[in-house]
C-alpha cells in the first residue's frame, strides 16, 4: 500500500486528486488549514490540520509521521494564499505569512520528513505562472518562485532514485481563486489563452496523477507549465 501525503488536501484540487488516486491500495494523508472543513473523510483517509505559517504546528505534524514510521510514497503540496494585493497595499505580517504558507513552510515539513522518503518517493509542489512571469502581487510570485529554486536544489538531500518537481499551472477553472475573481476578470485570464479555456481541476489531477507514476523517473528537479501558452520559456 503507497501513502499519500496531500498538503491543502481539503482545496478543491485536492478533492479532485483523491479522486483520482483513490483506491484500496492506497492509504492518504491529508491536512486542512483550522478554518476549512476536513474532507474525503473516508476510511483510507486521515486528515490533520496543519498550519504552515506555525513552526509549533509543523513539527507536531512531521513527528507524527516519525513516530508512527509512515514512508511518504507521493507528497502533493497544494498549500498556498493569495492576497492579491500589490507591494504598499501588505503589511509586514502579511508578508511573513504568504511566505510561511506559500514556500518556507513547506520546505520546512520537508525536510522534517526526509527520513520517511525511499528510492520512489515522489514529490510533486504547486507553483504558478507568476513564478515564471510575474505578477500584480509580487510576494504571491515570489513565494512560488522560491518553491521553483528549492526543487532544483534539493536533490542531494533525496533517496537516489526519488523525484521532487513542481507544476505551475495558470489560473485554473472553478478554483478558489477563480470563484473570487470578478467574472471580468475570469474573462480576461481565458481570453490570454490561445484555447479560450482554463486548465480544469479534474484534468489537472489526471496530469498530477500521471506525472506521480514510474514512467516519469527521469524527469527531476524540474517545473512543468500548464498554462495554456501564455507565457512560453
Amino acid at each position: 500500500m503507497r501513502t499519500i501525503v496531500i498538503l491543502g488536501g481539503s482545496s478543491s484540487i485536492g478533492k479532485a486528486i483523491f479522486n483520482q488516486f483513490n483506491n484500496k491500495d492506497n492509504k492518504f494523508i491529508s491536512t486542512y488549514f483550522s478554518e476549512d472543513s476536513p474532507t474525503n473523510t473516508s476510511k483510507n483517509n486521515e486528515s490533520f490540520c496543519v498550519d504552515l505559517d506555525s513552526n509549533k504546528s509543523i513539527i507536531e505534524f512531521s513527528e507524527k509521521l516519525i513516530l508512527e514510521k509512515i514512508n511518504v510514497d507521493i507528497l502533493i503540496s497544494l498549500a498556498g494564499i493569495l492576497p492579491g494585493k500589490n507591494l504598499l497595499e501588505y503589511t509586514f505580517e502579511e508578508i511573513d505569512k504568504v511566505l510561511s504558507i506559500n514556500f518556507t513552510g513547506q520546505a520546512k515539513l520537508i525536510k522534517n520528513i526526509i527520513p520517511l522518503l525511499t528510492k520512489k518517493s515522489r514529490l510533486l509542489l504547486l507553483s504558478s505562472i507568476s513564478a515564471q512571469k510575474g505578477s500584480y502581487d509580487p510576494f504571491y510570485s515570489a513565494s512560488k518562485g522560491a518553491l521553483l529554486s528549492f526543487v532544483k536544489s534539493l536533490l542531494p538531500s533525496l533517496p537516489i532514485g526519488a523525484t521532487i518537481n513542481a507544476i505551475a499551472p495558470g489560473l485554473i477553472q472553478d478554483s478558489a481563486m477563480f470563484k473570487n475573481m470578478t467574472s471580468d476578470r475570469q474573462e480576461f485570464h481565458k481570453k490570454q489563452i490561445n484555447s479560450g479555456k482554463l486548465l480544469n481541476q479534474e484534468d489537472l489531477a489526471k496530469i498530477i496523477f500521471d506525472l506521480c507514476q514510474d514512467h516519469w523517473n527521469h524527469l527531476n528537479g524540474a517545473c512543468i507549465d500548464l498554462n495554456g501558452g501564455q507565457y512560453v520559456r
